[in-house]
């Protein structure tokens, strides 16, 4: 009988369950299982910080729809990896982050880089282990993948010691199964309520969340609101789930980006599918005080959280929303009410608000002049990365999202920067669409560096800078409040020139005239690329409404 290191027996568990790849950075602790990865076919991502390995695997969840891995070395590579972490768990976003640590045997003994790994990552995941029998790594990682993927998905951990991953085990050791489950469904009952109260609205609206998207729901909602002829907006991951450009969908459900979620406020009945009630939602004020609320959410405790749902209904998006569909089918007698006509009215009216900006010709160039070449430039299969800051509100405003994992924004933790490892990760799982990130300067500098991992593994991501050369929004809230400014202004730095000292593709733009060839030189150049657009700093709708919101106290 052969012997193989534990680490070939978790590697080995990684590709039973599909893993096609891990993204990590080398380190004593983790150079066995690096090594192992070479031997069973599991490719490496190595990223030039922790962060970014963890933000990379969160992003490939989150455009793929299954668990990214990570894999970095102890002591500082596992405090470094942490905000990846963060951000996963409060998106819900289902990766698998590996630590090595130091000897187990030296445990308590004061090795170099002892901290307690566990009790740094347990509020942040929704499981997390030491692993100490090389014998049972395989079995661990069965088990932190179910966990990751069961219920509301999230972040799970497993921390390694060295001499596990280097210690000898049988090579005919067993492999446990890919987990399989049976998607919770609704009750009969339920069905027949919700379907009973949308029928009878005459001013009813779905709204849909990431839990649609994590459940592969997309196809399942589109059903649903054809057969019912219900006006839906999407928000979260569901962005996309049901195109923009469908008659039946108004796009963001968000109020201040879209006026035509401001009349979900007078909807009588209200579809939630698979979305917190959270700040995103107003905690439950974006919709009337006597609207009634059928909730459907995969995590029971959410269900009336911040707002009392009328009709609550504990169960897997997708499943319950091929139910609806079919119950609506056969229901039949659905008409399209006259308030969905209002709503696109709302809608067209603020899009066409957009336009004296969007035609601008002024220079630095306004955040709406940018985001329309972009959007004319890029095509219909592209893939939106969006990150934080002013820019990014202008963005969500002005770009549409038409296809299901194709709009990647931040989640509830708003990790600036994150949006670069993000987006190499939707180019290294779709490399033939064009993938397109839209950030601030600010947020440019904190994964700058993963574009050279971009370049190592011929992932083309494009990356538009809006330059106004400081943190535009902090900028805007501290003029509002204290009529000067303190740790704003960050100076003019020539990102593009960054980038083509790596060896990609760097475009500098001053002008508007100049901006659609240097994005259209960008998105064929094969290659990262980034264009760097001289911005005016332009106090977003959002940040907009925050100012008056705080004044109005």
């Amino acid at each position: 009988m052969g012997k193989i290191s534990g680490a070939h027996l978790l590697v080995r568990a990684m590709r039973r369950h599909g893993v096609e790849r891990i993204f990590g950075l080398c380190g004593d602790h983790v150079n066995s299982i690096f090594n192992a990865c070479l031997d069973e076919g599991v490719g490496v991502v190595d990223t030039r910080h922790e962060s970014g390995a963890t933000h990379l695997a969160d992003g490939w969840a989150r455009v793929t729809g299954r668990p990214g891995v990570s894999v970095v070395t102890g002591g500082p590579g596992h405090t470094n990896s942490l905000t990846g972490l963060a951000t996963a768990w409060m998106a819900a976003s289902p990766m698998i982050a590996i630590s090595g640590m130091h000897e187990a045997r030296l445990r308590e003994q004061g090795p170099l880089q002892e901290v307690d790994q566990l009790d740094m990552v347990r509020a942040i995941t929704k499981w997390a282990r030491v692993a100490e029998d090389p014998r049972r790594l395989a079995h661990y990682f069965a088990i932190a993948y179910r966990e990751a993927v069961s219920g509301r998905p999230g972040p799970v951990h497993l921390t390694i010691p060295s001499d596990v991953a280097e210690a000898t085990v049988d090579d005919d050791a067993p492999l446990p199964e890919p987990y399989r489950f049976e998607p919770a469904a609704a009750s009969q009952a339920a069905l027949d309520a919700a379907i009973g109260l949308l029928h009878g609205a005459e001013r009813p609206v779905v709204v849909a969340g990431s839990g649609v998207w994590w459940s592969r729901g997309w196809e399942a909602l589109e059903r649903f609101v054809e057969a019912a002829q219900l006006p839906c907006f999407t928000i979260g991951m569901a962005r996309g789930a049901v195109s923009d450009e469908h008659p039946l969908c108004l796009g963001y459900a968000d109020p201040i980006l879209n006026a035509a979620a401001r009349e979900i406020k007078r909807a009588d009945v209200v579809l939630l599918i698979g979305k917190r009630v959270d700040f995103r939602l107003a905690y439950g004020n974006l919709f009337g005080p006597d609207a009634a609320l059928i909730q459907i959410d995969v995590h029971g405790p959410e269900l009336g959280r911040n707002r009392a749902a009328q009709l609550p209904i504990q169960a897997d998006a997708r499943v319950a929303l091929e139910q609806l569909a079919a119950a609506a089918e056969r229901h039949g007698g659905w008409r399209q009410k006259a308030w969905v006509e209002e709503l696109r009215r709302a809608r067209r009216a603020f899009v066409a608000a957009s336009a004296r900006d969007e035609a601008s010709d002024a220079a630095p160039l306004h955040p709406l002049r940018i985001v329309k070449e972009v959007r004319e430039a890029a095509g219909g299969d592209v893939t939106w990365v969006i990150d934080g800051g002013d820019f990014a509100q202008w963005a969500r405003l002005a770009l549409p999202a038409r296809l299901p994992g194709h709009w990647v924004r931040l989640g509830a933790m708003g990790t600036l920067g994150a949006s670069i490892p993000f987006g190499i990760a939707a180019q290294l799982a779709h490399p033939k669409e064009p993938v397109v990130v839209l950030t601030g300067d600010g947020g440019m500098a904190f994964h700058a560096w993963e574009l050279h991992t971009a370049l190592r593994f011929e992932a083309p991501v494009v990356v538009v800078v809006g330059n106004d050369c400081g943190w535009g929004m902090e900028r805007e809230l501290q003029r509002a409040f204290y009529d000067r400014t303190v740790g704003t202004e960050l100076g003019p730095v020539r990102y593009d020139r960054v980038v083509a000292a790596m060896g990609g593709h760097g475009e500098h733009v001053e002008k508007p005239a100049e901006l659609r060839p240097a994005l259209e030189r960008a998105l064929r150049a094969g290659r990262p690329a980034c264009v760097d657009v001289a911005m005016r700093g332009v106090a977003s709708p959002l940040t907009a409404a925050n100012i008056a919101r705080i004044k109005a106290r």
